[in-house]
């Protein structure tokens, strides 16, 4: 299995999918990514695409199957805006087992390539001690989002390390 922990934003989106594809082959392939099973219908009105949404439409035509790995999303019926805006997705996972159900994803599905953001990505690393693993960052570190997981920060054992 092909491990990858990206950066979420989207300046260094098209540098990741050209390493990503210089690494493995994608076509036909079984793919997950960390992306919420009903992420998408949740997209209008409430949330905007992000960084996995665009590689979910990129790799849709291409791969056998395109396996959506994490956390549903609970949207409630009254949002609290403001709170959201501070707590970016995490205020839509008030129940947080993401790195849970994304490594029981991984065993139930078993796909070939799994693209997480680098902040999951050594823990199913950890998990799946097998998996190739390729890690991208910025600055030696977690992107800015996961700032507060310190840096520069220690991989746990990837086979490359990829300086954004």
């Amino acid at each position: 299995m092909y491990l990858f922990g990206v950066v979420h934003k989207r300046e260094h989106f098209d540098m990741q999918v050209s390493k990503i594809e210089e690494i493995c082959s994608v076509d036909d392939g079984v793919m997950m990514l960390e992306l919420a099973p009903n992420y998408e219908e949740n997209i209008p009105g409430v949330l905007q695409p992000n960084f996995f949404v665009a590689l979910a439409e990129r790799y849709r035509p291409r791969c056998n199957r395109v396996i959506l790995g994490d956390q549903e999303l609970t949207i409630p019926k009254n949002p609290d805006w403001i709170l959201s805006c501070f707590l970016g997705e995490d205020y839509f996972y008030p129940d947080n087992r993401r790195d849970e159900i994304m490594k029981h994803t991984i065993e139930r599905e078993q796909p070939n390539i799994v693209i997480v953001g680098n902040g999951h990505s050594d823990e199913i690393k950890e998990h799946f001690p097998k998996a190739h693993y390729t890690v991208f960052q910025e600055n030696g570190g977690y992107t800015a989002r996961f700032s507060h997981h310190g840096s520069p920060h220690n991989w746990y054992r990837p086979k490359s390390i990829i300086t954004l």
